[in-house]
């Protein structure tokens, strides 16, 4: 890589469309060029990497080209439609009639009904390898409720204002729904309609789903537990679940990662997946929520609550400890038995107070790579911007040094 530009980070721009192009650095330490854009179709962030400076620039034009002709290369057009096309924009500039167009053949040959629809989105989500059951479970209930407001209604007749007013509808007791929940509803139908045109049942172009307003969800500090909270919660967790709180509270491993739901596809959070000697610990892709591996340091604290118990293989945690009370043994769920001692309990905040525990001793950027978040997603949703004396109370938090490894944790020390 040159020096001129390896620090250096720029947009590839073609027509309205911008793609960002910057020197990225591999865990291993390599240094590559990546470049990033949004895919048409779903929405999401996509990532190409190059290990030339030239090589990324080239392969980041071409793509800019390609969404800025909408997947079409007009290079390779036919005389007979460039014709055609050079007619069409005499006739009409904008294009409305088009539009128009395209409307009407979709409403005219689609005949497909929102609930024909809906099940087969639903059937290829749920046959997804990998996907998020939390995720399906989510589409699913948006979907059900979707199918009963418009039973019967074919997907194309459905228009802007319809889709609106679903989303904005009102909660069963007549109160208004939160953005949070109207955007999420609205993510939901956008993610259902664009992949109805990607069967063509809908015609080439942004949806009705994707037209209806973004709600705008104010961004709200993160909930987060103390080191005396954390404590309180590690020296009364039953046994079974001692891995999944250390290591969510230590390394930032989701819960959905350490023990999946029931009937997904995810390859839990297992013993072999700690590298003692080497003081890592490392999250599969087949693991990992963004299916991209990643490494975190074994913090002090984690090694000392999870080394003298871990075992060779195997999960580290074989049931959720959010899932329901377990079959026959009438016990509430450790989250819910948890949660009672500290003030309830808090989704995600384990996750959350390592993020901001940790950004306070390493940085955020570093922090994101281990929580395999971007550094910008840190900022915005997780860091509640601890200090240092803060953060090293949290993984001070370690089991009495005095007490035999096998005894109830009666007390716990922090160190200071």
């Amino acid at each position: 890589m040159s020096r001129k530009k390896e620090n250096d980070s720029e947009f590839v721009r073609v027509g309205s469309v911008s793609i960002l192009l910057y020197p990225w650095r591999h865990p291993s330490g390599r240094q590559y060029w990546r470049f990033v854009w949004h895919d048409p179709e779903t929405g999401r962030r996509k990532y190409a990497t190059r290990a030339d400076y030239k090589d990324a620039k080239k392969a980041a034009r071409d793509k800019a080209v390609e969404l800025a002709n909408g997947s079409v290369d007009f290079t390779k057009l036919t005389d007979q439609q460039r014709r055609a096309i050079t007619r069409l924009l005499a006739a009409d500039a904008t294009l409305a009639n088009v539009e128009e167009f395209l409307v009407w053949q979709a409403q005219r040959k689609s005949r497909k009904t929102v609930a024909d629809a809906a099940t087969e989105f639903m059937a290829q989500k749920r046959a997804n390898r990998g996907a998020s059951m939390q995720n399906v479970a989510t589409l699913d209930k948006i979907l059900a409720a979707f199918v009963a407001a418009f039973e019967g209604r074919e997907l194309g007749s459905l228009t802007v204002d319809e889709l609106q007013a679903f989303i904005q509808r009102p909660k069963r007791d007549g109160q208004p729904a939160s953005p949070r929940t109207r955007h999420n509803t609205r993510r939901g139908l956008v993610t259902f309609f664009r992949w109805c045109r990607t069967r063509k049942w809908l015609p080439f172009g942004p949806t009705a789903a994707e037209d209806t307003d973004k709600p705008i969800v104010p961004r709200q500090i993160p909930e987060t537990y103390t080191p005396a909270e954390l404590a309180t919660m590690l020296a009364a967790v039953r046994p079974e679940y001692l891995p999944w709180l250390a290591t969510a509270a230590f390394a930032g491993v989701r819960t959905e990662e350490i023990a999946p739901d029931d009937g997904g596809e995810k390859s839990p959070l297992d013993w072999s997946d700690f590298h003692w000697k080497r003081g890592l610990l490392i999250v599969r892709p087949e693991t990992a929520k963004t299916k991209h591996r990643r490494v975190v340091p074994i913090q002090p604290a984690l090694r000392a609550w999870l080394e003298p118990i871990h075992q060779k293989s195997g999960p580290i945690c074989s049931v959720s400890p959010p899932a329901r009370k377990v079959a026959g043994r009438g016990e509430e769920t450790e989250t819910k038995r948890l949660g009672a001692l500290v003030g309830g309990w808090r989704k995600n905040a384990l996750r959350h107070s390592f993020i901001s525990y940790r950004a306070a001793l390493v940085g955020l950027g570093q922090t994101a790579m281990e929580a395999g978040n971007s550094e910008s997603e840190a900022k915005r949703s997780y860091n509640d911007a601890k200090g240092p004396d803060e953060a090293e109370h949290w993984f001070g938090v370690t089991p009495d040094a005095d007490q035999p490894r096998n005894t109830k944790r009666k007390s716990l020390k922090i160190n200071k």
